[in-house]
């Protein structure tokens, strides 16, 4: 079973249920949840969603990229890269603009699309074991799943941060950036369902979060948002490396080594991307990621980067082109194209 589905008094509650791989989607998965959201919008009985994911150590840390990687060596004419991330920007706006309440209870990794699902939702609620981060860039990829929208509107410059370095954030930072609604002690996520199923309306939903909610403190956050406004403000990866490297800071320290392991082309679309996604709905936003996907698939630096993090576990990936200097504005500028007829369709 990869996605449990039941319905209890007021609520459909959806379990994502891979454990053994950390929730991780498959594309079936995708379409699982994509039938019963629409099912659910047609049973007037049924008031909220509810999504969860099986276990404890995680929400869901993502998609199951190492099944493109496996299907580069098959003759489907890249059937699964292409349909995959078709029908997730979808599902992700069918979430976002979901007619009914939902809730993602989040515990545990909470990655790529794990926060395509939790972060569009409704309402977010965090427990304080949170590890959530956008790591993609470290596999030749970018934030995905809406993920364009959601960081171009952090303020400080703070979106661009994240995106680039794959900083990996906790249930106190994710408050604080208002990325998460309420932090809520998980052994207490049985009784707050609970209680989330007996009710019909938001306000009632809301009583219940608030009621149960903890006080946070993140470390990092608002401490460093004008340090990182200050780096970050260039739309030149060769900037904000020298500019880092010119901040002796812990925190400017560790941005810059993460830089040093990501994907050159990787870094220089994804900064253009977030740039842009500010001036986009979401709609147009998901259009634009849809493409990058797809040139990402064409690309090498995506398998490079599957093999050396997921399947060798070297961790020493031979990027292509190797150098931030090298990667030209063409080459970032190609991965931006319209598709054509081929183009993400969103009704």
């Amino acid at each position: 079973m990869t996605v449990k589905y039941e319905v209890n008094k007021n609520a459909a509650i959806l379990t994502l249920s891979r454990p053994k791989y950390l929730n991780t989607l498959t594309f079936e998965m995708i379409e699982k949840i994509e039938k019963y959201l629409k099912a659910i919008l047609k049973n007037n009985n049924i008031h909220i969603v509810i999504f969860k994911g099986d276990g404890e150590r995680a929400f869901c840390a993502g998609g199951d990229v190492k099944s493109f990687y496996e299907e580069k060596n098959t003759n489907t004419s890249n059937k699964l890269r292409k349909n995959f991330f078709y029908k997730e920007y979808q599902l992700n706006y069918l979430i976002k603009n979901y007619k009914k309440p939902i809730i993602s209870l989040v515990n545990g990794i909470c990655m790529g699309g794990g926060v395509g699902i939790a972060m569009h939702s409704n309402i977010t609620v965090v427990s304080e074991n949170v590890t959530f981060a956008m790591p993609e860039t470290a596999i030749g990829l970018f934030p995905d799943v809406g993920a364009g929208s959601i960081l171009s509107k952090l303020k400080n410059n703070i979106g661009i941060y994240i995106g680039l370095t794959g900083k990996r954030l906790n249930s106190d930072d994710l408050i604080e950036l208002q990325l998460a609604n309420y932090c809520i002690k998980f052994d207490k996520f049985e009784e707050v369902e609970k209680s989330l199923i007996k009710v019909k309306t938001k306000q009632s939903i809301q009583n219940i979060l608030k009621k149960n909610s903890l006080k946070t403190n993140s470390l990092i956050f608002p401490n460093l948002n004008k340090k990182i406004e200050n780096i970050f403000r260039y739309n030149n990866i060769e900037k904000i490396i020298l500019a880092l490297k010119n901040n002796n800071e812990k925190w400017s320290v560790d941005a810059l080594e993460s830089l040093k392991k990501m994907s050159p082309t990787s870094l220089k679309i994804t900064l253009k991307q977030i740039r842009a996604s500010k001036y986009l709905s979401f709609k147009d936003d998901l259009i634009m990621e849809y493409r990058l996907s797809q040139a990402c698939m064409a690309g090498v630096d995506f398998y490079e980067g599957v093999r050396a993090i997921l399947v060798d576990k070297d961790f020493k990936p031979k990027w292509s082109p190797n150098r931030i200097e090298d990667v030209t504005d063409k080459l970032v500028s190609s991965h931006f194209k319209s598709l054509g007829k081929n183009d993400l369709k969103i009704q």
